[in-house]
């Protein structure tokens, strides 16, 4: 900022004043307030993104529930696979206080077009009495429930590549995969939101009752009945059902459904918002340091307009106003990336839930994430703004900055550095201690360590220059840049510093993050391997990755084991159970399996005593987070609402959630076919003989099964490629956070090194004066750069690894996700090395352009 001789002497400045002193700053330094306002964007656009991604999940679910159940209020619900006999319906109709009843029969199924493209679909039949609810049906095209006929959402039409004109025309034609059967169906409707309203973004199909019920084996059968009440009469119909139900259905809130997403979206929320959060406090870091790049040509600024006579008022209203514009202008940026970011990278439905869940995918903005994002981003630039006004603190001469040591406003003395050393320390202990009492808070914690990252810059970088000096003074005959390079960085401290800090920051934020993500995935790809293996080749419904879609057998299972080249084949069974406020997993085994997938899995107790006990029956194993929900421990009983009754099991061990975020039960083969009746298999688990391709059997299967069958036959490494597939399409939101963090960290550094190669013009020209030629600056910038990136990397790199600990901690305990520990992953390493060569080829462009600079800069500076 330039000098200004007449300044008036006044306490406030008129806002004509302050707009000419911004575009003054923005015409003589629009570099450094670009670099300024970038971490801010960042951080803004992170935080808003995520946030509306993942409230968009929840809001869409809540929107296709309404659209679904109308105004009932109360459901009865099938527990098994087997569904609700048709004749209950008739009873609850007959409850007094029930105003209207109606049936839906709701299946999980595959649609594939011919063009090749297939979508996994919540199948729902119904009748037309549900359009008395004002439900599913009310505004559907008649011939969606006629006979032969099925109507697809718009999404899924869309999934598919099928078009409303032809199917207005001709009718596509589509396979119906469903509980192992395979049926040629014909779309009679496409639903867009004119007829079918939030459900038209879901992917579900409609058809008759009567025709799901004969196509899925379920003759007769419903899997609930929402009930509408009289007005006053919920209380006491929710009673009579109860005593209907007996204790083999469930009795809930119509809307139950989003209760239960809630939960099972919570851990991987849980882990977006942390790592997000993270993201924001790292983009105040980064704007911080941002600011300090600043700090010495704001500091000499604020030095003249104090000598001329402005009043300290006057600077700080000044000061201010341009952080307010800086951060307004910076956070509509950020929110406006952040919106295309949530509907761009970060909109997902998390399609491992489809399953269980039926969800919608639109994308919506709520109050609360704007105010957050905006607010936040505003309240972080004007914070990171007050470190120039420290000199205008009582006692402090008008021109202190002039007589310090070097370029004026860099000084940083040595005892500075030693007590910011020290509150690294502080801060480490803080968190070790806070951590081990308030574990919840990993947040907070780990803030801490990263602040503590950026406090222990300055000590290791007054090192770093010592020890250059040492080898320079050793080897000044073969470095002869080196002294220069030195002396160049101990004028300027503050800028060095700065840009070192950025580098922490930065390489902290990138290898946590990053590395905390690699572990999740590790650790759940562990569990798909050993799941996986517990057979050579597995049959069951297409994309379901945990095998909870029951199937008519059918005779396969014999079928399959007369099969030359097979061993044995064991049919599995499993599904989903709604324990309290979580829809969790349930596998059932056969006493002659290994259990292979509980290996690593086991959080409290032992993997042998639990093999041993779910073996004898009686017991089972359950997610830690279920668990202290039910506030139950190892040796414990609980109680699992079945079909069959409440079951009442021991608990033997506490275990990870498998990657199924609301939790997972494991229990014997024998315990599951008492409580469920009549279970139908999920899965058939196919060993083959010693010797034989397992590829080879694959295709003998195929050839085996009718070419309707419905079903997908996968050797195990594949069946283990298909269960990874879909837990990084689960964990997309943290993948794209990290992706984006060590792009811009990259770009942070790179945009601090070109500011700082900027505002050293004029000493390079003077360089340039004394005969220095151009090649030669370019190589001592380099030499620079390389000096505060090395530093500042590998101190962010060596703090993210420890960062990357914490949060693999939080992961665990927190979200009850499997994570693998750092143990010999490479990625920190990878992260450094890309980081700091993609910061020095940007970087290299100002360099070659600063190398240029004219001499007569140095005269006019």
């Amino acid at each position: 900022m330039a000098r200004f001789e007449s300044v008036p002497p006044k306490a406030f400045m008129r806002v004509a004043g302050l707009r000419f002193f911004y575009r003054e700053r923005l015409r003589q330094q629009a570099v450094q307030e670009l670099l300024a306002g970038l971490g801010i964007a960042v951080a803004v656009a992170l935080l808003f993104a995520v946030t509306v991604a993942s409230q968009s999940i929840t809001s869409s679910a809540e929107e296709v529930n309404r659209a679904l159940i109308g105004p009932a209020t109360l459901q009865l619900r099938a527990r098994g696979p087997d569904g609700i006999d048709e004749g209950v319906l008739g009873r609850v109709e007959n409850l007094k206080g029930v105003q209207h009843a109606a049936p839906i029969l709701e299946q999980t199924a595959t649609i594939a077009a011919r063009n090749g493209s297939s979508v996994t679909v919540n199948l729902a039949g119904t009748e037309i009495s549900l359009a008395v609810l004002d439900g599913l049906v009310h505004t559907l095209p008649i011939a969606t429930l006629e006979k032969g006929g099925m109507g697809l959402s718009k999404a899924s039409a869309e999934a598919l590549g099928i078009r409303r004109p032809a199917v207005q025309s001709t009718g596509a034609v589509v396979s119906l995969k469903l509980r192992g059967g395979a049926t040629a169906l014909r779309v009679s409707a496409v639903l867009g939101p004119e007829t079918f309203g939030a459900l038209s973004q879901a992917r579900v199909a409609v058809m008759p009752l009567e025709r799901l019920q004969r196509l899925a084996g379920l003759p007769h059968r419903l899997t609930r009945i929402l009930v509408q009440t009289a007005p006053g009469q919920e209380t006491r119909v929710r009673s009579e059902l109860t005593s209907l139900a007996a204790g083999r259905l469930t009795v809930a809130p119509a809307n139950q459904d989003v209760s239960l997403l809630h939960e099972a979206l919570r851990p991987s929320e849980q882990a977006s918002l942390f790592f997000a959060a993270i993201s924001a406090l790292l983009g105040f870091l980064l704007t911080f340091n941002a600011f300090l790049l600043t700090v010495p040509e704001r500091r000499r600024a604020i030095a003249d307009l104090r000598i001329d006579g402005v009043p300290s008022t006057a600077i700080v209203q000044m000061v201010l106003f341009q952080a307010l514009c800086l951060g307004v202008t910076a956070t509509a940026v950020g929110l406006l990336v952040g919106y295309g970011l949530s509907v761009g990278v970060f909109a997902q439905t998390p399609n491992y839930l489809a399953k269980s869940f039926t969800l919608g995918t639109s994308t919506s903005v709520g109050a609360t994430p704007l105010l957050v994002a905006g607010f936040g981003g505003v309240l972080a630039t004007c914070v990171a703004s007050i470190v120039p006004l420290l000199d205008l603190r009582r006692g402090r001469a008008a021109n202190a900055v002039y007589l310090e040591d070097g370029e004026p406003g860099n000084a940083l003395g040595d005892r500075v550095a030693v007590r910011l050393a020290l509150a690294a320390v502080v801060l480490v202990v803080v968190r070790i201690v806070a951590n081990s009492a308030f574990p919840s808070l990993a947040l907070a914690w780990c803030a801490l360590l990263a602040l503590a990252a950026v406090l222990c810059v300055p000590l290791l970088f007054v090192g770093v220059l010592h020890l250059g000096d040492a080898i320079a003074w050793r080897l000044q005959t073969r470095l002869k840049l080196l002294p220069l390079a030195l002396e160049s960085l101990s004028e300027t401290t503050l800028r060095s510093l700065a840009l070192v800090a950025t580098g922490a920051v930065a390489l902290f934020g990138a290898v946590a993050l990053g590395g905390a993500r690699d572990d999740l995935v590790r650790g759940i790809g562990g569990f798909a391997v050993h799941y996986s293996k517990e057979a050579d080749i597995w049959v069951f419904t297409p994309n379901d990755n945990q095998s909870v879609t029951a199937f008519s057998d059918g005779h396969r299972e014999h079928l399959i084991a007369g099969l030359p080249g097979v061993q044995s084949v064991t049919a599995l069974n499993g599904g989903l159970l709604d324990l309290g406020n979580r829809r969790v997993w349930v596998l059932a085994w056969p006493p002659s399996s290994p259990l292979e997938f509980l290996e690593g899995q086991i959080i409290k107790g032992s993997r042998a005593t639990a093999v041993a006990r779910l073996r004898a029956g009686g017991w089972i194993t359950i997610s830690q987070q279920v668990a202290a929900e039910h506030d139950v421990g190892i040796g414990g009983t609980l109680t699992l609402p079945t079909p069959a009754g409440e079951l009442s099991v021991r608990v033997a061990a506490l275990t990870t959630n498998f990657g199924w975020t609301p939790g997972a039960v494991v229990l014997s083969s024998a315990d599951y076919t008492h409580a469920w009746e009549r279970p139908q298999p999920t899965a058939l688990a196919v060993k083959t003989q010693a010797g034989t391709n397992p590829q080879v059997v694959r295709r003998e299967i195929e050839r085996a099964l009718n070419p309707n069958n419905g079903l997908e036959v996968l050797v195990a490494h594949a069946r283990e490629a298909k269960m990874n597939g879909s837990v990084r399409e689960g964990l997309a939101q943290l993948a794209a956070i990290s992706t984006l963090l060590i792009l811009a960290s990259i770009l942070a550094m790179a945009a601090a090194l070109a500011s700082a190669i900027w505002q050293r013009r004029a000493s390079l020209a003077a360089l340039k004066l004394s005969g220095v030629k151009p090649p030669r600056l370019r190589r001592l910038l380099l030499l620079e750069s390389a000096l505060m990136l090395g530093v500042g990397a590998v101190a962010g790199a060596a703090w993210g690894i420890y960062g990357q600990v914490a949060l693999d901690g939080y992961l665990t305990a927190t979200t009850g996700f499997p994570v693998e520990r750092l143990g010999g992953s490479w990625r920190p390493g990878e992260i450094l090395v890309f980081v700091v060569i993609g910061s020095l080829v940007i970087s290299a462009i100002p360099t070659w352009f600063a190398a240029r600079v004219p001499e007569r800069v140095a005269l006019e500076e």
